[in-house]
């Protein structure tokens, strides 16, 4: 059989056929191979133009999901208030990005593509961003500067009587010729701020009016012969505004919660503290007097307090406190409001607290004026800004951490602290000051230059030195103060005194050791300040709600047996960790924090949110079938109560623990069974 010669293609098939290769050598342009040649060519051309597409569709995949995630960093980078920090935000996002797709093209063609592709997009995102964020940088200058204006001219027209429109003016329009000097607005934009500035004056004027008496705004508005500098539109306007505020006003004054209302309790408190006063007589105290009922008969009570000399003018700062954040959460209205704090059973009023132990006259004066504050959201938030301040402050006026336990001047101290400053505060704000600037220690017109009047002095500590070692306070173990030992020598030995020298067997005949084991365990710090401390708060009446009481039974049933403690050994220890933490008057970490972005420890038994996911994570077993039972509401989506609460946000188990009293107690005694000895 003659041997049929094979022709070696260019192109690579798909498989290898069999065959047997000829020597015979055949030109691939001439004859049979000749016209096969074409063919095999449109083969391997289709073939690479599938594989360039299908690169590019993978690609294009890549390129569509990676645009998507920048589309979305550009938007919240156009959120920024600076070029620069809007540009940082989306660099960081953009490599992120970039790494994250590139690296899942299947070869390095795509890959490839996908780079390209993704850096010529880039430029359009990045102009984007910078001319969004200049814009947002301008806004916000030219709002600060709004804001100071503003400030400054309530401020400037309080008295309406009295008040200097020229040197008003001059220092509005220095703030003007800054936005100038930054090439935020012209000289032409300038000259219109300054042609407005009369009408804006009698605006602000009018408006401050307003704030205590819209109708009279309205009344002084309808007057073509007042306030000519304000155009007729928006005149207009003005009346339309005032006459909605008019209406709350009304509101206010049916709900007691009047100017009329605060403004009288300030002048009764200031007639109780002239010197020359045991109370005001009955004919002159109807002066002070709205028609309101329940106000007339609190301010009765009240003086009649004094009048029987059972006024008493001690105060508490952790109790106002507590009344500043009702305030601000609205739970407190008004002065004559009733309410809770931790520990009650019987509501009582502001008012009515006065003379009480906790509130004093100057105590309302200030309650007063945080209550006319409250009602505006701008004062409102400025006001966040001074209470962190003097929560920040507080530890100053402790000064050695042991005497604040004993001093017993310092909730005046702390009190006149922060009504001073307070003051200080509101009055720099009408003058165009920020809070910022009002709160920050390297600031000229910083509220608090002379704090160090108000800290501990070297006769204050040996006074408190003297009380707390006459025998009465500390346990008996401690330390005496020897024969001619001043105060700070004494409270340094203290400090580095061995505390298991000291009887704790005297704290509690049921729990001899519960501070060491509260201290060491439950605190984790072992501070002798602490436990000084707990024994005192221990040595103090307990006064435990019977709600309290029923979450210590049920956490004491859940966990009864684990760690091998029984069921009243728990209710003990949750009980006395209860009044050390907390006395039981609060489930809140003391502070005001309107808005609580931070989360403070929770419950009578203080638990911080990371240790109760800490224990949820990695003590699994204490979380058994009794938990699930009890608070298998908490479930979810999840199988467990305890993988459910294990996946909330620390904002919503931080309120949960606040609210539940029994998973506050149960927290504690996972605590207790997982730690102690």
């Amino acid at each position: 059989m003659v041997k049929i010669p094979t022709y070696t293609a260019e192109t690579t098939p798909t498989e290898q056929v069999s065959s047997v290769k000829s020597n015979i050598a055949v030109s691939p342009s001439s004859s049979l191979a000749a016209t096969l040649l074409p063919a095999a060519k449109d083969v391997e051309k289709y073939f690479i133009q599938e594989k360039i597409i299908s690169n590019k569709v993978e690609g294009g995949k890549l390129l569509a999901d990676a645009n998507q995630e920048l589309y979305e960093a550009q938007q919240k980078a156009n959120l920024k208030s600076t070029p620069q920090e809007g540009m940082n935000f989306f660099n960081n996002r953009y490599n992120e990005v970039i790494s994250k797709y590139k690296s899942k093209g299947s070869n390095n063609y795509i890959q490839r593509y996908f780079e390209l592709n993704m850096n010529s997009n880039r430029p359009s995102y990045t102009n984007n961003i910078l001319k969004t964020t200049r814009a947002n940088m301008v806004k916000t200058r030219v709002a600060q500067v709004d804001l100071k204006v503003q400030n400054k001219i309530i401020a400037g027209t309080i008295d309406r009587n009295n008040f200097d429109f020229e040197t008003l003016s001059q220092s509005v329009l220095r703030d003007y010729r800054e936005l100038v000097d930054e090439g935020i607005i012209g000289e032409p934009d300038f000259e219109i701020a300054k042609r407005g500035l009369p009408q804006e004056i009698e605006i602000g004027l009018i408006r401050n009016i307003a704030k205590t008496n819209a109708a009279e705004a309205i009344v002084i508005l309808s007057d073509r012969n007042q306030l000519t500098n304000i155009a007729d539109s928006e005149k207009r306007k003005l009346v339309t505004e005032f006459g909605a505020l008019l209406k709350i006003q009304e509101d206010v004054i049916k709900n007691a919660n009047s100017s009329f209302q605060l403004d009288a309790m300030k002048r009764i408190v200031q007639k109780f503290q002239t010197t020359d006063t045991i109370g005001i007589q009955p004919e002159e105290l109807e002066n002070f007097k709205n028609g309101d009922i329940e106000f007339d008969n609190q301010v009765d009570e009240l003086n009649n307090k004094i009048i029987n000399k059972k006024f008493s003018t001690d105060t508490n700062y952790d109790t106002n406190t507590d009344i500043i954040s009702k305030i601000y959460d609205g739970t407190i209205t008004n002065l004559t409001d009733k309410f809770l704090l931790a520990n009650e059973t019987e509501p009582k009023s502001i008012i009515q607290r006065s003379g009480e132990g906790s509130i004093n006259l100057n105590d309302v004066k200030y309650l007063s004026t945080v209550f006319t504050r409250s009602n505006n959201e701008q004062f409102k938030q400025e006001d966040q800004v001074f209470f962190k301040f003097v929560n920040d402050l507080q530890p100053l006026l402790q000064g050695n951490s042991f005497i604040n336990f004993f001093d017993k001047q310092y909730n005046s101290k702390a009190s006149t602290l922060r009504q001073t400053l307070y003051k200080r505060y509101v009055d720099g704000l009408f003058k165009g000051e920020t809070p910022e600037n009002l709160t920050t220690p390297s600031n000229e017109n910083y509220i608090a230059k002379d704090i160090t009047s108000y800290l501990p002095k070297t006769a204050d500590l040996d006074k408190i030195v003297i009380d707390m070692a006459g025998g009465e306070i500390l346990p008996n173990g401690f330390p005496v103060r020897e024969n001619g030992e001043d105060a700070n020598t004494y409270l340094a030995r203290l400090e580095t005194f061995n505390e298991d020298e000291a009887d704790f067997n005297l704290i509690t005949e049921e729990n001899p050791g519960i501070v060491k084991l509260w201290s060491r365990y439950y605190q984790t710090d072992e501070s002798f300040m602490k436990e000084t401390n707990a024994i005192k708060n221990l040595s103090l009446e307990k006064n435990i709600p019977e709600i309290a009481k029923k979450a210590i039974d049920t956490a004491a049933t859940i966990f009864e047996g684990d760690g091998g403690f029984t069921k009243e050994t728990l209710k003990s220890y949750l009980t006395d960790i209860g009044q050390i933490e907390t006395k039981y008057e609060t489930k809140i970490q003391r502070g005001i924090t309107v808005e609580r972005t931070k989360f403070g420890a929770r419950s009578y038994w203080q638990i911080e949110v990371t240790t109760a996911k800490d224990l949820l994570e990695n003590s699994e077993p204490l979380f058994g079938e009794k938990f699930e039972k009890q608070f298998g509401n908490y479930r979810g989506n999840f199988k467990t109560a305890r993988e459910g609460l294990l996946n909330l946000s620390d904002k919503e188990l931080t309120l949960i623990i606040e609210k539940d009293d029994a998973l506050g107690a149960s927290f504690a005694a996972a605590i207790i069974v997982s730690r102690f000895e």
